[in-house]
């Protein structure tokens, strides 16, 4: 299955939290740096707060408060420098490990600088330290196990997200699928989506969702269905139709690919997606339903060597020589000519077949196509004569 669209796990920046500054909680200097810093980052000029912070840092070591952490790496975030935002987030959380704001921002970093893994158990974690219920958090956990390609670990974390929120969100469960799938667990991504469909049936996304799983799967009828279904609640594109067709064509079901491409094309079909649509009616047996086809969408003509070829096929010689030789009285066109000979041929004139062989035989287009027809001709001929001789002795 194709890699799905993560989106992206945005920083939850902190610089406007407001942290507790009780004289209990942060010394005075602590306090005013924080404060200093802020004012800074309020103008946009996140280096110098990074500076001040860092300042406040190096003398007070690990011993610096978790809101001075988290104001050092936001900063740093903010200037562009994601790696020492990292950085900072990392060393706080191994000072503070329960702080679960410090754990998050370095899971959130680690995976913009591609670090999927350690970023994924980091999030896990952050979501479990949390106070209150937030399951972004483990949606975001989720994301990067899937954007690291631990399927199992991304299958895990989300549906331990969806058990536990009463109302998931769209992109929640299409991961969720996606990552049961990669994990090798179709059939439990096929039940999760059919029972919030059971739940949602309207969702449009969810049933192409559904198509895209049976697609995968190979399962081409249930695909269809599943996309009909789609396509009634939500209005289709032409492409969307289009590939429909195409499905219905390869499970050997032309009526309904042509009938999908009639909704795609609409009333005023071009040439080329008139001849398509009735090249399918045709090949289902459809002849008179391809005829009128083409004759309702191709005006002056356009259609008129198509229809004879579709007559041809549908073995009814007689209407397809009338077509033929309507063409031919506008316009001496050789295949026109060749079909001609062909019904002709079918209906044993032999006559007439040669004449019309043999009116195109030194184009070099038809050279050989007509070549066997006149030598089979000319053999019917000989053995006729020698017939006719035999009787006479």
């Amino acid at each position: 299955m194709n890699t799905v669209r993560i989106f992206s796990l945005a920083l939850l920046v902190l610089l406007t939290v407001s942290f507790p500054v009780t004289a209990a909680e942060l010394s005075p200097e602590a306090r005013h740096v924080l404060h200093q810093s802020h004012v800074l980052i309020d103008q946009k000029d996140y280096a110098q707060a990074a500076a001040v912070l860092q300042t406040y840092m190096d003398a007070a070591g690990e011993a610096a408060p978790p809101q001075v952490w988290l104001s050092l790496g936001s900063a740093l975030y903010e200037s562009g420098d994601v790696n020492k935002a990292a950085r900072i987030f990392l060393r706080g959380h191994e000072a503070y490990p329960g702080n679960p704001l410090l754990c998050l921002n370095a899971g959130i970093t680690l995976s913009e600088l591609g670090r999927f893994a350690e970023s994924a158990a980091l999030l896990e974690k952050a979501y479990g330290l949390q106070q209150t219920s937030k399951p972004e958090w483990l949606y975001q956990s989720g994301a990067a196990y899937y954007q690291g390609k631990d399927f199992r670990g991304a299958a895990r974390v989300l549906q331990r997200l969806l058990k536990s929120s009463p109302s998931p969100r769209k992109e929640w469960i299409r991961l969720t699928v996606h990552a049961l799938f990669e994990s090798g667990r179709g059939s439990e991504a096929e039940s999760l989506l059919l029972d919030y469909l059971t739940i949602s049936p309207q969702e449009a996304g969810y049933w192409r969702l559904l198509a895209k799983l049976y697609l995968e799967r190979e399962q081409y009828a249930r695909a269809c269905s599943a996309l009909e279904i789609c396509y009634r609640i939500s209005p289709p594109s032409r492409s969307d139709m289009e590939q429909l067709a195409s499905l219905y064509h390869y499970r050997n079901a032309p009526l309904l690919a042509a009938a999908a491409l009639k909704r795609a094309y609409g009333r005023t079909p071009d040439r080329d997606q008139a001849l398509k649509v009735a090249a399918l009616l045709a090949s289902a047996g459809r002849t008179t339903q391809a005829v009128a086809y083409l004759d309702a969408n191709l005006k002056n003509g356009q259609g008129a060597l198509e229809k004879g070829k579709v007559l041809y096929r549908g073995r009814r010689f007689k209407e397809a020589e009338t077509a033929f030789r309507a063409l031919l009285s506008r316009l001496d066109l050789p295949e026109a000519r060749f079909y001609l000979a062909l019904c002709a041929w079918e209906r044993t004139d032999w006559e007439a077949a040669r004449r019309e062989f043999r009116r195109i035989a030194g184009l070099k287009a038809f050279r050989t196509r007509t070549s066997a027809f006149l030598a089979v001709l000319e053999e019917l001929d000989r053995a006729d004569s020698e017939s006719l001789q035999d009787l006479q002795n």
